[in-house]
């Protein structure tokens, strides 16, 4: 029996369907889905030494009491049913972050649960995609947003993220029910030159402990951001500056007295950008390493200077109101696996200083990881 029949009729048997599966006897069971089913498991299991609370968390432990190192794992499993050529669907089980520390992420709370489902259909003639629920977005050059699930709306490109040449439509909601809408255009101007131009508009959440004044009731992100990728032979050099146009900021001072934030509106905390040298194909250790051949090398430096209401979602590569550098080098083991170590060395910017015991001090953090995704 070929693998997809064997993944097929096990999935059947799981879930209690014949979806693609005719069942006469135990044995005598066959399986007929060809290559309308995919399935992968992906992940991260990382160490993580953060003394001076870089990455924004507390990592005090109820056993412990170690707030200097933790772990984070998570686990997701995609599953893609393609109904046709242009048709598909797709939903993804995530594990949820399980973590040491009491404040970090979620710890694992909510349990597993699905941030995508979604329908996406692809009209080939318009070059033109289209998907409805939930999923996320990749925006800018990953510092303006990037969280691939959680966002339940619409999405509509014209052309596709490869192309010389793509708009992105999105509008929708994200897991807190705050709105969200962005439109973006990236262009290659030359061959391996890429520029992207970004507006995103999301109406936060107002946090419980902002200050009672009535400006700030409503804290929105109006950003808008330029950036560019350029492929050389040896290495890539990729940046992305940001400016938040809202003065109705959420991030800010914390007052022990009140126990409340003001939010800071100053102009450096409302300003963003990055520079990154990468060698190799990619400088996505997490997703893009564990698919490269066995025994690829990555060399990535980057320095940032990033505000505190500056950025809507990014990954754990960039740090909130911090400025300096982070080094990283991965390697591919075997198909599927990889891993990687990084080191951060950064002078907080003293605009957040939200339960911050070490706001605008020097931090640094050290992080060891091992990266999968099988198909």
């Amino acid at each position: 029996m070929k693998k997809s029949a064997k993944l097929s009729l096990a999935l059947a048997l799981m879930m209690g369907t014949t979806a693609g599966v005719n069942m006469v006897a135990p044995s005598s069971a066959s399986a007929e889905i060809s290559d309308k089913f995919r399935m992968e498991v992906n992940g991260v299991t990382a160490y993580i030494s953060d003394n001076h609370r870089l990455g924004g968390y507390s990592h005090q432990t109820s056993d412990t009491k170690d707030e200097t190192s933790y772990s984070n794992t998570y686990t997701r499993l995609q599953l893609n049913y393609y109904q046709d050529k242009n048709t598909m669907y797709q939903v993804r089980l995530h594990s949820d972050y399980e973590s040491l520390g009491t404040n970090y992420a979620n710890l694992g709370k909510t349990g597993a649960y699905f941030d995508q489902s979604f329908l996406q259909v692809k009209d080939r003639k318009a070059n033109t995609t289209y998907i409805l629920g939930k999923k996320g977005a990749y925006l800018g050059q990953g510092l303006i947003h990037n969280s691939t699930g959680n966002l339940t709306g619409v999405q509509v490109s014209l052309g596709n993220w490869y192309d010389p040449q793509c708009f992105q439509m999105i509008a929708g909601k994200k897991k807190d029910g705050s709105n969200f809408w962005a439109l973006q255009e990236t262009y290659d101007v030359v061959k391996d030159v890429q520029l992207s131009a970004t507006y995103l508009n999301h109406k936060l959440k107002q946090a419980t402990n902002l200050n009672v004044n009535k400006e700030y009731d409503k804290p929105e992100l109006h950003l808008v951001s330029v950036g560019t990728k350029a492929k050389a032979k040896a290495f890539t050099v990729q940046g992305e500056f940001i400016k938040n146009l809202s003065d109705y900021t959420k991030n800010g001072i914390y007052n022990a007295t009140t126990k409340k934030v003001t939010p800071n509106r100053d102009g450096s905390s409302r300003k963003a950008w990055y520079v990154e040298v990468f060698t190799g194909p990619t400088s996505d250790m997490t997703s893009g390493l564990p698919l490269q051949k066995p025994g690829t090398n990555v060399w990535s430096l980057k320095y940032q200077d990033v505000g505190c209401n500056a950025t809507d979602a990014h990954n754990t590569t960039f740090f909130d109101d911090a400025k300096g550098f982070r080094l990283n080098y991965g390697h591919t083991f075997k198909k599927g696996l990889a891993g990687d170590i990084s080191i951060a060395r950064m002078k907080d910017k003293g605009g957040n200083s939200d339960y911050d015991t070490h706001n605008g001090e020097w931090k640094t953090l050290f992080c060891a990881q091992v990266n999968y995704k099988f198909r």
